[in-house]
């Protein structure tokens, strides 16, 4: 009987990262707001985008804006290598910056940029390899903020997210 070795998609990436930030407290209420597949600005010629941000929506995590870069094979990780001005893009409006692979063997541990954390995605589940280092954002830019909302609202509704997990009053 032979083995089959299936790879990991982006999808199966980015819904473990909406497992990892799926906290909620019930006094509280959720901890993160989620979007994917962020656009550089809110205009239909946006050129970049960002696979996935986190905000932390409690004071205790820091309220951290968290972006994330997906790879699920190692060529494209090595084009992300040769052109930083992508990532850059979100980085320098983020508080913490991951890469985010679906096997190990895609980054080298010589490879990851100044500034980048990793988290691995083994067996389903995502583990931080190399925690993110706090980095100091610059101010979003309207443009920014409001791409960033519009993602935040379609990764809801595709979801099918349609009430606040607790109740409020």
């Amino acid at each position: 009987m032979s083995t089959v070795i299936t790879r990991a998609t982006e999808r199966d990436v980015l819904n473990a990262l909406h497992a990892r930030y799926a906290k909620a407290s019930q006094g509280i209420g959720i901890r993160f707001a989620v979007a994917e597949h962020v656009r550089s600005e809110a205009s239909f010629d946006a050129r970049r985008v960002c696979d996935f941000m986190a905000q932390d929506l409690w004071l205790t995590g820091g309220l951290d804006l968290h972006g994330h870069e997906v790879k699920t094979s190692r060529s494209d990780w090595l084009r992300e290598l040769a052109d930083p001005s992508k990532a850059g893009t979100f980085k320098r409006y983020c508080d913490r910056w991951w890469l985010v692979v679906s096997d190990k063997s895609i980054v080298r541990p010589d490879e990851l940029p100044a500034g980048w954390g990793l988290m691995v995605l083994n067996d389903g589940v995502l583990r931080a390899a190399k925690g993110a280092p706090k980095l100091t954002p610059e101010l979003l830019p309207p443009t920014f903020r409001a791409a960033l909302l519009r993602a935040t609202a379609k990764t809801s509704a595709r979801r099918g997210f349609t009430d606040y997990p607790v109740s409020v009053r």
